[in-house]
């Protein structure tokens, strides 16, 4: 099975602790797994000799710290979508993913839509949208101050799979200006 590299954007420590705290809870409550919360910028196959670290700081160079809007909870039937904040499209989030998709050996067709899951299981529909409309959301808006890089194998589709992907690089962002 070939190597996938997916990038994402991770929020800054003190709103990733809100969003932590959320997805460890929910994770406990549906026995479903645990994941640091990110947005993914791309995703595609990667060969064994890419370098992730130098696409990171090459698609990285000028950006600063993002701010991102968000925008509700939703829910889907996807796996990695069961339960995520959406967040409103940016200019700088499509710069990053066409970065990242020109500086990748083999480019994925990955479609950018910047959410942040906070649970990955299968349930029903009505436990979803009830989810969706009484979970507490205090942010209204997410910074985020790094790219990682992570490696798994294939898609993600079960709870097994997420244990396995690997974080192979961290690329802190510039402070704002």
């Amino acid at each position: 099975m070939p190597r996938h590299m997916s990038y994402w954007l991770v929020p800054a420590e003190a709103e990733r602790g809100v969003f932590q705290e959320l997805i460890t809870t929910l994770a406990q409550r549906y026995s479903a797994p645990t994941f640091v919360p990110h947005v993914t910028l791309y995703s595609g196959e990667s060969p064994p000799d890419e370098q992730p670290l130098a696409i990171m700081a090459q698609a990285t160079r000028a950006v600063y710290v993002v701010r991102l809007q968000v925008e509700r909870i939703l829910y889907t039937a996807e796996f990695t979508k069961t339960l995520f904040v959406q967040l409103h499209p940016s200019p700088v989030l499509r710069q990053l993913t066409d970065a990242l998709r020109q500086l990748s050996a083999t480019p994925s067709t990955y479609v950018l839509n910047p959410h942040i899951s906070l649970l990955y299981t299968h349930m029903r529909e009505s436990e979803q949208r009830h989810l969706a409309t009484t979970l507490p959301l205090s942010l209204s808006t997410v910074s985020c101050d790094a790219v990682w890089a992570i490696a798994s194998w294939g898609v993600t589709r079960t709870a097994a799979d997420v244990t396995r992907w690997e974080v192979v690089g961290r690329q802190p962002l510039q402070p704002a200006p």
